[in-house]
């Protein structure tokens, strides 16, 4: 699994490449951690454009990662879900905790600046 930060507007995009599963799971929590230390509220957008699949761990991160940016009064959404990959947010009712986008752009424009 690769994974890619940028930041634009204060929102950082997080571009993963590759399956998000048990193992590779606890690097991607530990490369958001280090952006939410940053210490200003945290914005951030999971771009899964190159990400084929995610199994129960992948999703038990997001959810964690999701509570953490929560707590901070932050934000953060998901873009580019594969039919699969959005299945599996309905059939988890995860669907109806994260804000999900077709694309990054819908996804930027949904933050206040």
């Amino acid at each position: 699994m690769k994974i890619k930060v940028t930041v634009k507007n204060d929102v950082h995009i997080v571009k993963i490449e590759g399956p998000i599963k048990a193992g590779n799971e606890f690097e991607l929590g530990e490369k958001i951690e280090e952006h939410i230390q940053q210490g200003k509220v945290p914005k951030f957008i999971i771009d899964l454009k190159k990400v084929p699949f995610i199994n129960s761990a992948g999703l038990g991160i997001f959810l964690n990662i999701f509570k953490h940016v929560d707590s901070l009064k932050g934000r953060l959404v998901f873009a580019n879900l594969n039919s699969d990959i959005e299945n599996l947010m309905e059939i988890t009712k995860l669907a109806s905790i994260f804000e999900i986008y077709k694309n990054t752009e819908e996804a930027l424009d949904s933050f206040d600046f």
